[in-house]
């Protein structure tokens, strides 16, 4: 009777641990899911290839910036080393500003708050090329308006929101920090924008190949033709791996076509940068990595890098791909893809086929890796080019609509963490079920004496 129960309350403590194990399995899994540092950057193999190079080298950016799996090394920035750059310190006081702007704003001292709102705007302005996006810039425009209108001044205060819906036509505005009457101010000022004229800019660069954003949004590789934007002062910013980003506030006009051309200065690690990823494309598929992919991969201070090739041929493109692990050496995944450039998914696929590298390497996929798809509203603007859509979208070719071009931010449902503690909280309620249950059972067959 004893070495029954023995056996039983040892067979219970396998299934217990069993369980556990369990858990820790899905908890190390979670672990092993954590980012992981990425270098990646996309070279040419010839000078004809090199826009095509540059377009990819930015869709490759954007889709790892978004991966949840990788954290995206800055390689600009750490070319860059300590440049120096008076637009870095404009932009910290142009912050500073606007922070302090924002606090007079909100106790009604609207006096100092229009005085502070405007130097924060003349700072933003120095730090043309520093902006990123362009947010902090909306926001002191925004609080600028309502500062004025609060104060009496209407005329300034539309002036202000006007700027605003020139720079991002489809910006709204938090009801919760404006009253409704200044909404409808700003959104009439939106429709004022939209029916202005428009004006062309051509934008040029040396080198050439460089990436172009017009008030924030990438649009195109130099040379490039900005069409459709409407008329007045906008935001260029012009930026390439290994150079210090140029920006400037062009006027764009009705009457004729201006040119503008971003002079880019080398970045201080640029050389070294060139003369170490010079050998790197001449073969991407061997394993182990060549020594010179390892050496880049240890230089940036990355735990992977991504690299790839391209070389076009008229609309023709062939590109090539490895993932490689730094330490120890090892080739994760080498693909190769053909891709037109005229073709109406162009972007998804090549968006896609970087996707594929990290997925067909054996890298957990957290949801909300790569591009998600969006759906399309009823009232989206036509277009034909991203140049005729507005901040934060670009031209689906296939529909011939804006779309966001960001994905939405996830709810914890999609994370890929709550599943895991979903998947072992069950784990752990389902062993201890069947212990317990196993540990009641009669014994089948059991004969007791009882005296």
């Amino acid at each position: 009777m004893a070495d029954r129960k023995r056996a039983r309350m040892f067979l219970g403590l396998v299934v217990l641990a069993a369980t556990v194990c369990s858990l820790g399995s899905l908890v190390g899994g979670a672990r092993a899911q954590e980012s992981v540092s990425l270098g990646s950057f996309v070279q040419a193999t010839d000078k004809f290839s090199e826009k095509a190079a540059s377009v990819l080298n930015h869709l490759a950016r954007e889709n790892f910036e978004r991966a949840p799996e990788f954290k995206l090394k800055d390689i600009r920035a750490f070319l860059e080393e300590k440049s120096g750059d008076p637009r870095l310190s404009a932009l910290r006081r142009a912050r500073e500003l606007l922070k302090s702007g924002r606090e007079q704003y909100d106790n009604l001292e609207l006096d100092a708050s229009i005085d502070e709102l405007n130097k924060a705007l003349d700072e933003f302005k120095k730090a043309a090329g520093r902006l990123g996006g362009g947010e902090d810039y909306l926001e002191a425009l925004l609080f600028l308006g309502a500062a004025h209108i609060l104060s009496g001044d209407n005329q300034r205060g539309t002036e202000s929101f006007r700027t605003a819906a020139m720079f991002d036509k489809r910006k709204t505005i938090d009801p919760k920090e404006f009253p409704q009457s200044m909404i409808a101010v700003f959104d009439k000022t939106k429709g004022d924008v939209t029916a202005l004229a428009v004006g062309t800019v051509l934008v040029r660069s040396n080198p050439t190949a460089a990436e172009v954003y017009l008030n924030g949004v990438f649009k195109g590789i130099t040379p490039l033709t900005l069409v459709k934007v409407p008329k007045g002062a906008h935001f260029i910013r012009v930026e390439m791996d290994g150079y210090i980003p140029w920006g400037k506030q062009v006027k764009f006009f009705a009457t004729h076509e201006k040119t503008t051309k971003a002079n880019l200065k080398e970045a201080a690690l640029l050389s070294k940068f060139a003369k170490k990823s010079q050998k790197i494309l001449a073969n991407l598929d061997a394993d182990p990595p060549g020594m010179a992919i390892i050496q880049l991969g240890k230089w940036l201070r990355v735990e992977r890098l991504m690299l790839a090739s391209v070389k076009q041929r008229s609309d023709e493109i062939v590109a090539e791909a490895v993932m490689v692990q730094i330490q120890p050496p090892r080739k994760l995944v080498f693909k190769k893809i053909e891709l037109n450039l005229t073709s109406a998914n162009f972007l998804a696929q090549a968006d896609a086929f970087f996707s594929s590298l990290y997925r067909d390497a054996g890298i957990p996929v957290v949801a909300g890796g790569g591009r998600k798809i969006t759906p399309f509203y009823l009232a989206a603007a036509r277009c034909r080019s991203g140049s005729d859509c507005s901040t934060g979208e670009v031209c689906d070719n296939a529909s011939g609509s804006c779309i966001p071009y960001a994905p939405g931010n996830e709810k914890f449902y999609e994370r890929w963490w709550f599943w895991t503690i979903v998947g072992g909280g069950l784990a752990v309620v389902g062993g201890t079920t069947l212990l317990v249950w196993y540990l009641f059972q009669p014994d089948v067959g059991a004969i007791e004496f009882t005296f």
